[in-house]
């Protein structure tokens, strides 16, 4: 009885902070998801143009992935890139619950991909507010997040004339 005793709060402990770091981990891996499919969703245009709300329709699409997780505490925003003469500009961007940048503005993008000059990359980005299932433990709120460059798929860019 007394080993019982002595051992049961460390067990508990063991035990909730596995639970709490599996939830976070799962939480973490569906931001992912939720990253490339709202890259995945619109890369597949294959008319060469997007109206701003099925852009929107598309970020919002995304959040599904994050099921059970709160859709409320997730910013998804997806960027058009155009690179030319080793700079990237910003050609058009939506976001969900989340401010977008301004067309005509130059974006950081890895120098890798300022060689491809002439070239159009689409920008995901999702971040998510992760509250642990419980008050246990030292972990507080954690800002979780991913970003995903990506080529549009069967056109050589993606026009969003009413995105501005």
């Amino acid at each position: 009885m007394i080993e019982f005793a002595l051992t049961l709060p460390v067990m508990l402990i063991l035990y909730l902070g596995g639970v709490q770091l599996q939830d976070g981990i799962a939480c973490n891996r569906k931001v992912t998801i939720a990253t490339r499919a709202a890259g995945d969703l619109i890369s597949q245009n294959t008319t060469g143009t997007i109206s701003a709300s099925e852009v929107d329709d598309d970020l919002q699409l995304a959040t599904q992935v994050l099921l059970p997780y709160a859709a409320s505490a997730a910013t998804i925003r997806v960027t058009e890139i155009a690179i030319a003469n080793g700079q990237a500009t910003v050609k058009w961007s939506r976001g969900l619950n989340t401010t977008r940048y301004n067309p005509g503005s130059r974006i950081t993008v890895p120098n890798e991909m300022l060689a491809y000059s002439s070239s159009y990359l689409l920008f995901a980005e999702v971040t998510y507010a992760y509250t642990p299932p419980s008050s246990f433990g030292a972990i507080g709120p954690l800002t979780l997040k991913d970003s995903l460059y990506m080529i549009p798929r069967n056109t050589d860019q993606i026009d969003c004339t009413d995105c501005q």
